[in-house]
């Protein structure tokens, strides 16, 4: 039934039902359906970014910002772009930044409750080997998200400076998460399909910079 309809058609008609009191359930899940698929993999980020999280976290943190567009999304959105004024803005772009608040406030909000509170010599207890390994293990895997992370950096760093156009396609796609060809084409003043092609070769020299920079910090065989 709602196939046909473009995001910004459906958001229209949610709208519609909701001024006049009528149902928005059906075209609200399908439009929230369409926006799965990005909003996970917008908290997927930030799961990364705090080293915790979880499949199911995934959807209560999806179901929460769906409830917090209905609550107050809908009233807030104006089809303006809040970063770059006069450009419109899609509403599948201001749900995705609702998603991220959402994820940012729980997993924030969840490292200050876990936080280990000061205790006297007499309250620690030893730990088990079992406890230690965990321990080992999860530094080892913070080690290797640093790693990761810097790497990836200093690959984006090069991207920024001998690709300048290509890497700017990719800040919108990835790191603002524009995750929408046509948004991205709109702020840039390019077609969608160059965004498409940028967004394309952006990735492909970073993952030739990513490969360079892992070679590059492997140590030499003995000869």
């Amino acid at each position: 039934m709602y196939e046909q309809l473009t995001d910004e058609e459906l958001f229209a008609e949610v709208s519609r039902r909701r001024t006049t009191g009528e149902p928005v359930g059906n075209p609200l899940g399908a439009l929230c359906a369409r926006w799965a698929r990005p909003a996970r993999y917008v908290i997927s980020r930030i799961q990364g970014s705090y080293g915790r999280g979880s499949p199911a976290d995934a959807d209560e943190l999806f179901q929460d910002a769906v409830g917090k567009f209905l609550d107050r999304g809908l009233d807030q959105f104006r089809g303006v772009s809040e970063q770059m004024p006069g450009r419109s803005a899609s509403p599948k772009t201001f749900f995705l930044r609702i998603v991220k608040h959402v994820a940012i406030d729980f997993y924030r909000r969840h490292r200050e409750e876990l936080a280990p509170a000061s205790a006297s010599p007499d309250d620690v207890m030893e730990e088990t080997p079992s406890e230690v390994a965990r321990a080992v293990e999860g530094a080892r895997r913070r080690e290797e998200r640093a790693e990761a992370q810097e790497l990836y950096w200093a690959a984006y760093a090069r991207l920024q400076q001998e690709h300048p156009k290509e890497a700017s396609a990719w800040e919108l796609y990835h790191h603002e998460d524009v995750e929408d060809h046509e948004e991205c084409a709109r702020r840039l003043d390019i077609s969608v399909v160059n965004s498409y092609k940028r967004v394309s070769r952006a990735q492909a020299y970073l993952r030739l910079y990513l490969l360079e920079l892992q070679r590059d910090g492997q140590p030499e065989e003995p000869s």
